[in-house]
């Protein structure tokens, strides 16, 4: 446990720190660090996140140095500062979580929206229109675009030429591409 820092020495070296001195900054750093970093540490339950956070003030502390001569009680200073950083910290982390969220959660625009329910539209119509088609083209059509399966595969398990598969395919994109015009 670090000892009590007297209030003359805090002084001393925050006057040192005013003028750049890096000893009396790892002074105080090594007094101060482990006390603002449990601090913060139990407030966030983030160990790793308190560190960082305790670190940023002390790099906040080195860059505006020559504005400490005057402070009175840098405890309160740090704690205050702490305080700060932790405030900073959690709505930082709230923008993330809810712009992740709103990213998840993706409300589309009316064109977006259009769009969609047009593609509905349109697959609809082509399932009715596939619905219509003689037996076997349906069934042909479907192994071919649903499934996935080549003509030859389709001829093959069909028992027919891929001629014929040909010839019902064409037919049926014929069908379709006719009830998508009217």
């Amino acid at each position: 446990m670090p000892r009590q820092m007297l209030i003359q020495d805090e002084k001393r070296l925050l006057l040192a720190l005013s003028n750049g001195n890096r000893e009396a900054f790892e002074e105080l750093f090594q007094h101060f660090f482990p006390k603002l970093s449990r601090f913060l540490g139990g407030l966030l339950d983030e160990e790793a996140v308190a560190d960082d956070l305790a670190q940023d003030i002390f790099v906040k502390l080195w860059q505006h140095r020559d504005l400490f001569a005057h402070i009175e009680n840098l405890d309160a200073y740090l704690y205050t500062a702490a305080r700060n950083a932790l405030y900073n910290h959690i709505k930082r982390s709230t923008k993330r979580q809810y712009l992740s969220l709103s990213t998840a959660l993706e409300i589309p625009s009316f064109e977006k929206l259009e769009e969609v329910l047009a593609a509905h539209d349109l697959e609809i119509l082509i399932n009715q229109t596939i619905d219509k088609m003689p037996q076997k083209r349906k069934i042909i059509f479907n192994l071919s675009r649903k499934e996935g399966l080549s003509n030859e595969k389709i001829a093959h398990y069909l028992h027919i030429s891929k001629r014929t598969v040909e010839t019902h395919i064409s037919a049926a994109l014929a069908d379709i591409r006719k009830a998508i015009a009217r």
